[in-house]
């Protein structure tokens, strides 16, 4: 009998005592459904794109083509095929403008960032960023760009894609 009324005591001061494990929370399902979202995206923007359009001139040197791979990393290549620069990337494409902020493995070394946004319609590639640094969980320097122009952002980037490539 205490047993019994011990579990009713529970029971009524402890509302989600009886709730159920099984069924994800909305804050669980929309984790998910962005996961999803990032994954779908990722095997959309993996492979080979030639660099078809730079603002300003020259900001790329001597890169020709960016390598995206599914695994987050990316590549910066030359006309010979050799690797200019690397690093990371992250993707979320359910935001409005769609975000692809990256971030070369040299730039890691000294806390630098590019914040941006990006626009995939099927072999067409437009990105954009600004660069700055993170310090502290502080960003330092121009806010994400909104849009695919100067001065808004410091670089805008079309790109084609090669191949299938993934």
């Amino acid at each position: 009998m205490k047993s019994a009324l011990f579990t009713l005591v529970v029971l009524a001061l402890c509302p989600g005592a009886m709730a159920d494990d099984s069924e994800p929370s909305e804050v669980q399902s929309e984790t998910d459904t962005k996961s999803r979202a990032i994954e779908h995206a990722l095997e959309s923007f993996a492979g080979n794109w030639q660099i078809v359009g730079v603002q300003p001139p020259g900001v790329t040197n001597d890169a020709k083509r960016l390598v995206f791979r599914k695994d987050r990393t990316y590549a910066a290549m030359d006309a010979g095929n050799q690797e200019l620069w690397s690093g990371t990337f992250d993707l979320d494409p359910t935001s409005t403008p769609k975000v692809w902020d990256h971030r070369s493995d040299e730039s890691k070394k000294a806390g630098g960032d590019a914040l941006g946004i990006y626009e995939l319609e099927g072999d067409r590639l437009k990105v954009c960023c600004v660069v700055g640094v993170w310090k502290e969980k502080q960003w330092s320097g121009k806010p994400r760009p909104g849009e695919f122009k100067l001065p808004n952002a410091d670089v805008v980037l079309e790109l084609r894609r090669l191949g299938d490539g993934r």
